[in-house]
């Protein structure tokens, strides 16, 4: 069965990509996961609105990414009715989790002390951008500054002579919050086996460092940075490393095992006389299959190279991401249920072999708000006035 989170009740209170990411990996677990939004809604959608994300034809990308499968509702939390609707779903929650900055928290009584308070027994989760102590706890912080920029992911990655690169959207904010989706599941089953609910946190830093670490823990040592590898020169021997084919792409090798690949990768190129020879020369060796490979394209490569068994990839395009029959077979892009041609992205956990399923689009702004109050126990007469005091948004 794949959906091991099944009848637990997830509030989220949270905005932009990396905790709202952690909620729907939740979600895609099996959790009932309410989204409570603004009543005017996740600032994310407005950047989506102003072409700063991807939204093809009205699709909103990243806002389908990081909240499918959720139900949501529309509240004014610095609204006293607003703020005590809220209460009603914390009282039946399993987790509460937000992004929102101790300042925030505090003027909005979500603190741990806040919600805990409510519900005793809730897992309390907050994701932020530099993590909970030091000097810049209370500063703000995105994927693009907090993991790429401060935690040294987008500094390692840069070309350099070249043009600063610069991440694609969500980048960072997709694995840290598969972070934290684990330590909640971590925390939900130390609830179960000792009665205690605990805090979980994750930082987008704290992802960056994770991410990085073989860098990090050599400069360490050596209080250097670590060198940036050339691809075209790497010291590691002609069988990983890049290779440039005749129609203009790049054929990746990766046969570490390098002496157990060596016959492999000379009868895929032709090499016949080397058979048995895997201490050759390296600078040779290399200087020979990049002039071999460069002769015929990167699908008479990937023919050959299969044939024999090599671990090896062309540098794939989206397009043949989306069409790679691993992709397909595993479910990794499952169809959305309400756009006729978009798939999004599978969270990479699956139990019991089940492909995960999109059987809900990310909601819009109080889409559930009057499902999900109602069955909160609020009655009609109480979320109308909800509703006509600006504290609730019920299309």
């Amino acid at each position: 069965m794949g959906t091991p989170l099944a009848g637990i009740k997830v509030v989220e209170v949270a905005e932009f990509g990396f905790v709202p990411s952690a909620a729907a990996v939740l979600a895609d677990w099996g959790a009932e996961v309410v989204k409570v939004e603004r009543p005017g809604g996740d600032p994310m959608r407005e950047h989506s609105r102003m072409g700063l994300l991807p939204r093809p034809e009205g699709f909103d990308v990243v806002i389908e990414h990081c909240n499918r499968n959720k139900r949501g509702i529309a509240l004014d939390l610095r609204a006293a009715g607003g703020r005590a609707a809220l209460d009603r779903l914390i009282r039946e929650a399993d987790v509460f989790v937000t992004n929102y900055l101790p300042a925030t928290r505090a003027k909005l009584r979500i603190e741990p002390d806040d919600v805990f308070a409510v519900n005793p027994n809730v897992v309390y989760a907050r994701g932020s951008g530099q993590g909970q102590r030091g000097p810049d706890a209370e500063a703000g912080g995105f994927d693009g500054v907090s993991f790429w920029g401060r935690g040294g992911v987008g500094n390692s990655l840069q070309p350099p002579d070249g043009p600063l690169v610069m991440p694609r959207p969500a980048m960072g904010d997709g694995p840290s919050g598969m972070f934290l989706a684990g330590g909640i599941a971590a925390a939900l089953l130390q609830r179960e086996r000792t009665g205690k609910p605990v805090i979980v946190d994750v930082s987008l830093l704290a992802g960056a460092i994770w991410t990085l670490a073989p860098d990090l823990s050599a400069t360490s040592v050596t209080g250097e940075e670590q060198p940036r590898v050339n691809a075209m020169t790497t010291p590691m021997g002609p069988l990983i490393g890049p290779y440039r084919t005749a129609d203009e792409r790049w054929l990746l090798l990766n046969m570490l095992d390098g002496p157990g690949y060596w016959d492999r990768a000379c009868r895929a190129f032709g090499f016949d006389n080397w058979l048995g020879q895997p201490e050759r020369n390296v600078a040779e060796s290399r200087s020979r299959f990049t002039e071999t490979i460069a002769t015929a394209p990167i699908a008479h490569w990937d023919a050959r190279l299969r044939a024999e068994g090599g671990i090896f990839s062309k540098l794939a395009t989206p397009p043949e991401v989306l069409d790679d029959p691993q992709v397909h077979a595993n479910g990794y892009m499952p169809r959305h249920p309400g756009h006729p041609r978009a798939r999004v992205a599978a969270n990479p956990v699956q139990f019991d072999g089940d492909p995960m399923t999109v059987h809900r689009g990310a909601p819009e702004v109080g889409e559930h708000t009057r499902e999900v109050l109602t069955g909160a126990g609020m009655t009609d007469a109480e979320i109308d006035a909800l509703v006509a005091d600006g504290s609730a948004v019920a299309p």
